[in-house]
């Protein structure tokens, strides 16, 4: 089972969309035609300013790169990969438009998450405001806010190998002070 970033980030811009005054109609569209539909343009001016935010691969470990990025509506989507090619970060940033949408949408995604996991269940962590930690089958998930900025980290293992939570927990915390450095 993949946790599927698209329906996680789809599921927590809904709630916190509707949560801004949508009517309900609007709430219930699907979690991946909303994200699908209000991808920013890979050129975007804004994309280049939401980079700033995430964290650099040095920040991980020697020998980790960032091997892509990707735009979301308000946010970015970093792809980290080691040298050998076998342990993959997923990290995507989004900027809402307060505090309070931002903690809807980590709740909206911990709930996503932990649906596509088959129920398994998030452990606070102190990363972030509503920090969570979730290991999925083949997945660690970390979801967390930042004042209007909500974040979720997935790390992945081609070995099957689960990463430590205090190696996830660190680099989460990095991830959050990158936020606090770079939102206003």
């Amino acid at each position: 089972m993949n946790i599927s970033k698209v329906a996680v980030l789809g599921a927590a811009a809904a709630l916190a969309f509707g949560i801004a005054g949508c009517s309900s109609d609007e709430k219930s569209s699907s979690a991946a035609t909303l994200v699908a539909s209000t991808g920013a343009a890979a050129s975007s001016p804004a994309t280049l300013e939401y980079a700033g935010l995430l964290i650099e691969p040095s920040d991980i470990d020697a020998g980790w790169t960032l091997k892509t990025t990707q735009p979301e509506q308000d946010g970015i989507t970093g792809i980290f990969g080691n040298s050998e090619g076998t342990e993959k970060i997923s990290t995507s940033i989004i900027v809402r438009d307060s505090p309070e949408t931002a903690t809807a949408a980590v709740a909206a995604a911990k709930d996503a998450a932990s649906q596509q996991a088959g129920g398994v269940a998030f452990s606070p962590i102190e990363v972030g405001a509503g920090g969570g930690i979730m290991y999925a089958p083949d997945a660690t998930v970390v979801v967390f806010s930042e004042g209007s900025a909500f974040a979720i980290l997935e790390f992945n293992s081609s070995t099957g190998e689960r990463v430590p939570d205090e190696v996830a927990i660190e680099i989460a915390q990095k991830q959050d002070a990158a936020i606090k450095a770079g939102v206003k």
